[in-house]
C-alpha cells in the first residue's frame, strides 16, 4: 500500500513540475519518494536539480548526500552533506548522516565527532547512541561502547539492536553473565532474532552449561533449519558432551550446507579422531589447512597431521606422507584487497 500511495505522491508532483519546471521544492519531494522507492539514480538526478535551482537548501544537500551514500559514492556524500551542515549547523540529522559517512570511510574520530554533535543538538538521539558505540567498540574502547548502547536503550528502552549489541560487547569484556543476560532480554524483545540465539548458546557453552547451549542452538534451527552455524556449534556442545555420534551427524549437516567451512572441517577432524576414524579425519584435516582463511590453528594441525601418518603402517604412511606434501605444496598466501 505504502509504494501505491508513494507511485500516486509522485505522478502528483510530476503533474505539478509539468506546469512549474524550475520549482526546487517539488524536485526535492519528488527526490524523496524516488529514494523511498528505491530509484536511486533517478532520484540522483532529481537532487542535482534541486541544489542547482537552490545553491542554498540545506535540504537538499542534505537528501542529495544521502542518496549519493545509498549509491556508495562516499567522497561525494561527504561533500554534500559538509555543505548541508555548513548551510544548516544545528541540524542533528545532518551530524548524523555524516557520522555514518566517515564511519563508512574508516575514520573513526570524525565518526564519533560527528555522532557527540548529533547527540549534542538531540540528547534524545538513540540511533546516534547506537553508532557511536560501534565506533567506539572500533576503537577498542569497550566500556565507552557499552556504556553509548546502555544510553541507546534509556532513550528507546524497546532498542532490542542495541540491547544486542550491549550484549555482544559485555561478551568481549568478558562479562559473560551480564552478556547472558542482555541477550535473554534481547530475545524476549525479538523471538525470531537469530544471531541473539547464537551469541546466548555460544556464552552458554563458554560457561561449560551445553544444555542451556543446546537449547539456544535448537531455537535457531527450529527458526531456520538451514543455518549452517547453528549445526555446527550443536555439534560442538554434544562433542564437549562426550555424544560424538551425534557430534558428527550435526558436523555433517553443517558441511552439507557450507563446505567451504573451515572451523567445521577442523571440529569434524577431531571428533572423527576422537572416533578412531583416523584416514577420515586426516581428510579434513588436510581441507583445513589447506583453506587460505584458516590461519589461527594451521601450524599446530599441520604438526599433528604429521604425528598421525607416522601412526599408521609404513606402507600408507609412505603414500600418505607424499600426499601431505604434495597437498602442502600447493599451498599459497593470499592478500586481502581494502574494503569499503
Amino acid at each position: 500500500m505504502n509504494r501505491l500511495w508513494y507511485h500516486l505522491k509522485l505522478q502528483t508532483i510530476r503533474a505539478g513540475l509539468a506546469f512549474a519546471p524550475e520549482r526546487a521544492g517539488l524536485h526535492l519531494r519528488a527526490g524523496h519518494l524516488e529514494h523511498d522507492l528505491g530509484r536511486l539514480y533517478a532520484a540522483y538526478r532529481r537532487l542535482r536539480r534541486v541544489v542547482q535551482l537552490s545553491p542554498d537548501s540545506a535540504r537538499g544537500h542534505y537528501a542529495l548526500g544521502t542518496t549519493l551514500a545509498a549509491l556508495g559514492c562516499l567522497p561525494e556524500a561527504r561533500i554534500s552533506l559538509a555543505r548541508a551542515r555548513r548551510l544548516e549547523p544545528g541540524n542533528p540529522d545532518i551530524a548524523f548522516a555524516l557520522g555514518n559517512i566517515f564511519f563508512e570511510e574508516n575514520a573513526i574520530d570524525r565518526a564519533v565527532d560527528a555522532y557527540e554533535r548529533a547527540i549534542c543538538l538531540r540528547p534524545d538521539h538513540a540511533r546516534a547512541y547506537f553508532n557511536l558505540g560501534h565506533a567506539f567498540k572500533e576503537k577498542g574502547l569497550l566500556e565507552e561502547a557499552a556504556s553509548a548502547f546502555r544510553r541507546a536503550l534509556a532513550v528507546e528502552p524497546r532498542f532490542f539492536k542495541a540491547r544486542f549489541m550491549l550484549a555482544y560487547v559485555y561478551a568481549l569484556m568478558e562479562h559473560n553473565e551480564e552478556a547472558i543476560e542482555q541477550y535473554r532480554l534481547t530475545i524476549s524483545a525479538s523471538p525470531t532474532y537469530v544471531k541473539a540465539y547464537y551469541n546466548l548458546g555460544n556464552c552458554y557453552l563458554k560457561k561449560g552449561d551445553t544444555t542451556q547451549a543446546l537449547d539456544a542452538y535448537h531455537s535457531i534451527l527450529e527458526l531456520e533449519p538451514s543455518h549452517a552455524r547453528a549445526h555446527f556449534a550443536t555439534g560442538q556442545a554434544l562433542a564437549r558432551r562426550g555424544q560424538l555420534d551425534e557430534a558428527l551427524g550435526s558436523f555433517q549437516e553443517a558441511l552439507g550446507l557450507k563446505n567451504d567451512f573451515p572451523e567445521c572441517h577442523l571440529a569434524y577432524a577431531r571428533a572423527l579422531e576422537a572416533s578412531n576414524r583416523v584416514r577420515a579425519a586426516l581428510h579434513h584435516f588436510r581441507v583445513y589447512i589447506n583453506d587460505p582463511s584458516a590461519e589461527e590453528h594451521r601450524a599446530e594441525v599441520q604438526s599433528h597431521v604429521a604425528t598421525l601418518v607416522r601412526r599408521l603402517s609404513r606402507r600408507e604412511t609412505t603414500a600418505e606422507l607424499r600426499a601431505y606434501r604434495d597437498t602442502a605444496s600447493e599451498m599459497r598466501p593470499i592478500s586481502e584487497s581494502a574494503s569499503g
